[in-house]
Parts: structure tokens; C-alpha cells; sequence
């Protein structure tokens, strides 16, 4: 919505003949802000429409726009939070602070019942498979909708016992950790990272100490390697470890070596890198699935052969790249289409790196069908990695023929 408001407004003023300047004197704003707002960089004011409507002698065609800048804007903020908190405040909070217990957070006095939360629960399993298959670009809005309208709502209200009351909490702050792996997939990480923090309040209003432990470990330790911030990755996995070290069941300690191992790898420590993922396999080995909580059992071994292919690749080792991507790709469900596209993107990276440009772009252009099936950014982010390992090869015909290939599938 806001890109279309943006457009119409640069449009309107290329039909007047007038610059940005121009337009942001005329409705008492700077020549930036004009630029911002047609770039839909900035959020509009309902004032600020309504002037640029009966200048640019619009009409209502802007104002038509405001009702669902209004609402987009309201879902699309951050959660409110009392002052700025920063990752490692965050974290050293929920080390020391997170006792265990369930902390009621509404106050209105209708209360919440278990088929509520029920239906709650089986939301958010519905939202992941919709993220899992189509990626954030056609997803974000139904789910970010959903959790700022109807799940803030039922946050105010009471539940109507302890156990109600942990289970609505927790799934509210699963809900709060796809909005912020969404935001991730969209190129928006510090709103990911305030998404993260919101989830973190919730778990520990839950007293669901082990769920905080993950979104430090897990998310937000691969919301810093997205950003190449290589040292926080590491603070948040080793903190979360050493947090939940007597109540982790296997599953869960194996992802969070896994995260750990995928950081020391990114910085180079191929020793330490080995030791974490060799205790994130033996973990695995001994896990029942039935015995982890539903919010991990996706940490398969398709998974974990994902996490080391990537440390393999980081370290240079790509014939083990190779393999542990060729692992992940036999196993990850034909339904998880981003998951697949990043994969086979990687395997086709590292055949790039192992000099073998002609079947890198092969693989490629599987991982390019994949990524057209979805609206991932990150899948994307993958192909140009790819292209970018692909330019030493720039010569030759596979590669020429690849680089068009991609141009006119996600042309888009």
C-alpha cells in the first residue's frame, strides 16, 4: 500500500510539471521527505495526504489511500516497547530474571479459555506451513495482521488458569518469533530483532524458560550471522546454552550447537566449529522426537545437515559442503520450498567454489525454479551469492545462459 501510495503521488507530480522541491513547498515539508515518501520509505500523515491530495489536485485519490496506510502502518510497527533494549540486555534479563513461573499479563476482565487458546495454537501451525511453502512477500501481512490485531486483543484478557495461561504466552511468542523470521526474509532486521525481544517478554511472562533459551540461541543468534554480526551470534548461542544446560532435552541442545558451530565456522575456527557440530550429532542421535517440544521438531537431521553444510562451506571444505547439502535436500519436505531453494542455491555455491562453474549452474537453475515459487528474499539473496561466486567464470556459455535464466525468472 505504501509503495502504491508513493507511486501515485510521484505520479501525479511528474503530471504538473513540478520537482520534489517544488511539491514540499507547497505542503510545508522538505524536498527529502517528499523523495522518502514516494521511495515508501516513510509512513504519510493523515494531514500530510490530505495536503498533497488538494495540491497535486488529486481529488480523494490519495486521501482514498489513507483508511489502509492508517491500519498497514499499525501492524507494521514494532511492538511497543517502554525504552530501547538491546539484544544483550535482553539476554543477561532473561538469565538472571526468568524464574519459571507464569506472570498474568491481561487485565480485562473477560476471561480466556482453553478452546480459545486452542484454536490459538492451531493458527500458528497453519501460518508456518503458509511461511514454509510461499516465504514472507505473500505471507507477512496475514500473519503480522493476525498477531497485532486478534492476539494483542487476547493478550489483554485474563486466562483462565495458570496452565492456559502458559500455553497462550508461549504461542504468542511463537507467533512473535515467525513475525520476526518473516521480517528477516523481507530484509528488515531491526524490526526482526524488536519482533525477537517482544517474544522473549512473552516466554518469560509464560515462565517458559527453555522456548526463551531458543529464541536466544536459535533466533536470535541467526538474526546476528544475517548480519554478519559473527560475535553477537556467538554471545546469544552461548547464552542460551548455558541458561537452559539442566532443562534442554537432546533436540534442543542440538540446534543450539548447531547455531554455535555455524558462528564459529563464520569466524574461521574450524576446531571449534568440529567440536560443537560433533555434540550437535551426538545430541541428535539420542533424542526421541516424541520427547521435544513441538515448537523444535522440525530440527530433523535433514536440518542439522543443513546447518553443517553451511559451516563446511564457510570453512572451505566443499566436497563436505557438498555432501551435507545433498543430505538436507533428500530429506526437507517437498512443501518447505524455501528451505529447498536455499539449499540447492548453497549446494550450487559450493560447486562454484570447487571450480566446477557448468554444473553449478545446473543446480543453479533448480534453485532459481525454487526461489520463483516463492516470495523469499533470502532465497533470492542466495541466487546472487551464487552469481557472485559465478563471476571469475563470467566467459563462458553455461554461465552467460545462467545469468539470463535468472533475469527472466525473477524478473519480478
Amino acid at each position: 500500500m505504501r509503495d502504491a501510495f508513493g507511486a501515485a503521488v510521484r505520479d501525479l507530480r511528474g503530471r504538473r510539471g513540478l520537482s520534489q522541491a517544488d511539491l514540499g513547498s507547497l505542503v510545508f515539508v522538505s524536498k527529502d521527505q517528499i523523495g522518502k515518501i514516494e521511495k515508501a520509505l516513510r509512513w504519510p500523515t493523515a494531514e500530510l495526504i490530505a495536503d498533497l491530495d488538494r495540491e497535486l489536485g488529486a481529488a480523494g485519490l490519495l486521501q482514498a489511500f489513507e483508511p489502509n496506510l492508517r491500519s498497514q502502518r499499525r501492524i507494521a510497527q514494532p511492538p511497543p516497547r517502554g525504552v530501547e533494549t538491546t539484544l544483550e540486555r535482553a539476554a543477561l534479563d532473561w538469565l538472571t530474571m526468568s524464574t519459571g513461573e507464569v506472570r498474568i499479563l491481561g487485565s480485562n476482565d473477560d476471561q480466556v479459555g482453553e478452546e480459545e487458546v486452542s484454536a490459538v495454537v492451531q493458527q500458528l501451525v497453519r501460518f508456518r506451513e503458509l511461511d514454509h511453502q510461499h516465504g514472507a512477500g505473500r505471507t507477512h501481512q496475514l500473519v503480522s495482521g493476525y498477531v497485532a490485531v486478534e492476539l494483542e486483543h487476547l493478550l489483554t484478557r485474563v486466562p483462565v488458569d495458570d496452565l492456559t495461561a502458559k500455553t497462550l504466552y508461549s504461542t504468542a511468542a511463537g507467533f512473535w518469533e515467525l513475525v520476526g523470521y518473516q521480517a528477516i526474509d523481507l530484509g528488515r532486521d531491526d524490526y526482526a530483532r524488536d519482533c525477537y525481544l517482544r517474544a522473549l517478554e512473552l516466554t518469560t511472562a509464560a515462565g517458559d524458560r527453555l522456548y526463551g533459551g531458543y529464541l536466544l540461541s536459535v533466533s536470535s543468534a541467526h538474526l546476528a550471522l544475517h548480519g554478519d554480526d559473527v560475535d553477537q551470534a556467538l554471545r546469544m548461542a552461548r547464552t542460551g546454552i548455558h541458561g537452559t544446560t539442566d532443562i534442554a532435552e537432546p533436540t534442543v541442545r542440538s540446534a543450539f550447537e548447531a547455531v554455535l558451530a555455524r558462528g564459529e565456522a563464520r569466524r574461521g575456527d574450524e576446531k571449534a566449529a568440529t567440536k560443537a557440530l560433533l555434540r550437535a550429532e551426538t545430541q541428535l542421535a539420542s533424542a526421541a522426537p516424541d520427547n521435544a517440544p513441538a515448537w523444535i521438531r522440525y530440527f530433523t537431521p535433514a536440518y542439522l545437515a543443513d546447518e553443517m553444510a553451511h559451516c563446511f562451506h564457510d570453512l572451505g571444505h566443499q566436497v563436505l559442503a557438498q555432501e551435507q547439502a545433498g543430505e538436507a535436500l533428500s530429506q526437507i519436505a517437498s512443501g518447505h520450498v524455501r528451505r529447498l531453494a536455499i539449499d540447492t542455491a548453497l549446494m550450487a555455491s559450493s560447486l562454484a567454489r570447487a571450480g566446477d562453474p557448468e554444473q553449478a549452474c545446473v543446480v543453479g537453475q533448480r534453485a532459481v525454479d525454487l526461489a520463483a515459487q516463492t516470495s523469499s528474499a533470502r532465497s533470492r539473496n542466495r541466487i546472487d551469492e551464487l552469481r557472485q561466486e559465478l563471476v571469475p567464470y563470467s566467459d563462458l556459455k553455461p554461465v552467460i545462459e545462467f545469468g539470463d535464466y535468472v533475469r527472466f525468472a525473477l524478473s519480478d
